[in-house]
């Protein structure tokens, strides 16, 4: 997680539209305006879907449980602030939030399954070389319950002390994806836009949490701290690419950890708590 000027911010800008549309007319936004006006959450969230989306710069599909949010167009960083705090608790305690992150690893891990037979079939793992990308923070490893703590507005030092103390549990489904993913057959590499100062917090809370079994962990070094999350990422699995790796899968929560391609299919999972350009 990488906030270096977090602001709350208001309901300008806002305009109808599912989170599908929203990746169509305004890709680099990704936090629901429905969150930042305290609107209802509709009934038609329930039961959660994985649906097609466009993401920009890439051809390759990707998947997202659209949660039928008005969203907002924004392209700075940013957190959601006080007062959507109603409704996303209401998400996360209605037991959709959940709901939607375990749709979305399913539908990760069906691909997966299908594209290692297709892509790699009889050919050894050496060989073929395959990779499941995933970021980590609100993909592996869940800030709902440090942020709701700080009304879903929090400073630098209130989360550099939760990836010190690790206060963020496991994404269950997401971390029985990556199970799955290594009993497969691919390799797993971690990429998140954590700095390289945070590894060994990073990597002992990962352990903690049951998370283990990574090929690579790649985090910011201080060359990297001033690109964009788009840029940084995008170019880390161009260059697994040039390597000889195959991107079989990419998950994130945000559309930056996706945008820009280099895998065969990309997977968002929802959050409504933050945005990173």
């Amino acid at each position: 997680m990488r906030f270096p000027r977090a602001e709350t911010i208001a309901a300008i800008g806002l305009f109808t539209g599912s989170l599908a549309l929203l990746l169509t007319a305004h890709p680099a936004a990704a936090l629901t305006g429905a969150a930042l006006t305290g609107a209802a959450l509709p009934a038609a969230a329930l039961p959660a879907e994985v649906t097609p989306l466009i993401v920009p710069g890439t051809a390759a599909p990707v998947f997202g449980a659209d949660i039928h949010l008005p969203p907002l167009s924004q392209t700075r960083y940013h957190d959601a602030g006080r007062g959507p705090t109603r409704v996303i608790r209401e998400y996360q305690s209605s037991g959709r939030y959940a709901q939607d992150q375990q749709a979305v690893a399913a539908k990760a891990e069906a691909f997966l399954a299908d594209w290692l037979a297709t892509t790699c079939g009889d050919t050894s793992q050496a060989a073929c070389r395959p990779v499941a990308v995933f970021d980590i923070d609100d993909t592996l490893l869940n800030w709902y319950p440090v942020l709701t703590a700080h009304d879903f507005t929090s400073t630098s030092a209130q989360r550099a002390a939760a990836v010190k103390d690790c206060t963020t549990p496991a994404i269950a489904p997401v971390r029985a994806l990556l199970k799955e993913a290594k009993v497969l057959g691919a390799d797993v590499f971690l990429l998140s836009g954590r700095s390289e100062g945070q590894r060994a917090d990073t990597e002992a809370c990962l352990r903690k949490r049951g998370i283990t079994g990574w090929a690579k962990l790649t985090l910011r070094s201080a060359k990297q701290e001033s690109l964009s999350a788009n840029d940084f990422k995008s170019a880390q699995r161009a260059q697994w690419e040039l390597d000889g790796w195959r991107l079989a899968l990419n998950i994130g929560d945000q559309v930056s950890d996706l945008a820009g391609g280099h895998a065969a299919a990309g997977f968002l999972l929802p959050n409504p708590m933050y945005y990173i350009p």
